[in-house]
């Protein structure tokens, strides 16, 4: 995966960790993948932006979606993205739009804001990342209601079989999208892999209790 951005951070422990999850999805070990994580810990440059280009590179036909809070912050994700696969060669097609665009070999990539219609199309990967963008709107019932209706009848439903999900996101509430999913009868097909600003008891990557997770930024 280092090889589609080898400027970025890949020898951090955390996100190797998390790149070795990826990995386990790429190989077809996990299915459904949640990461929480918080927020400007790089969970976004790695699993939203940077894993979709590596897939894409490995599989030409790669159909990704990406859905966000909102679309604008999707449009920033998919640009990147899009930004990556012009310079691994792979940009192509007919649809160049930022929020839609195609690879040399058929695959695309769409991006969505919450609520964004989406009829009518499949995808082979699908990345949620941040569906909730605040503590305010997560103590919303109203929002998460809205934010559970978009992903059970909108989003979910376009995952083609075999077909891998990504959840990613800050835990802002016990019932937010990631806690709705696993407290529903599809929540024992979820992996989840949550690793807090500050170790706790058996923290996964074997960090001391109270040890930062990115002591490089932030300890």
């Amino acid at each position: 995966m280092a090889e589609v951005s080898p400027d970025f951070h890949w020898d951090w422990a955390y996100l190797q960790y998390i790149q070795a999850q990826l990995q386990r999805v790429t190989d077809g070990d996990i299915r459904k993948l949640m990461i929480f994580c918080p927020p400007r810990h790089g969970k976004s440059a790695m699993s939203t932006v940077r894993y979709p280009a590596y897939r894409m590179e490995q599989n030409l036909n790669m159909r990704v979606m990406l859905g966000c809070y909102d679309q604008s912050l999707a449009n920033l994700f998919s640009r990147q993205t899009r930004r990556i696969a012009q310079d691994r060669g792979l940009r192509g097609g007919e649809i160049r739009a930022q929020d839609e665009w195609e690879t040399i070999g058929g695959g695309s990539f769409r991006a969505v804001g919450v609520g964004g219609g989406i009829t009518g199309r499949g995808a082979d990967l699908i990345v949620i990342d941040d569906p909730i963008r605040s503590r305010e709107e997560a103590n919303s019932e109203r929002w998460r209601d809205k934010i559970w209706d978009w992903y059970t009848n909108d989003i979910y439903t376009r995952l083609e079989p075999g077909g891998a999900i990504i959840l990613i996101q800050t835990r802002w509430h016990e019932d937010d999208l990631a806690g709705r999913i696993l407290a529903s009868p599809d929540g024992p097909n979820w992996t989840v892999i949550q690793l807090p600003a500050e170790a706790e008891q058996d923290d996964p990557l074997g960090r001391e209790e109270g040890a930062a997770l990115c002591p490089e930024r932030f300890d």
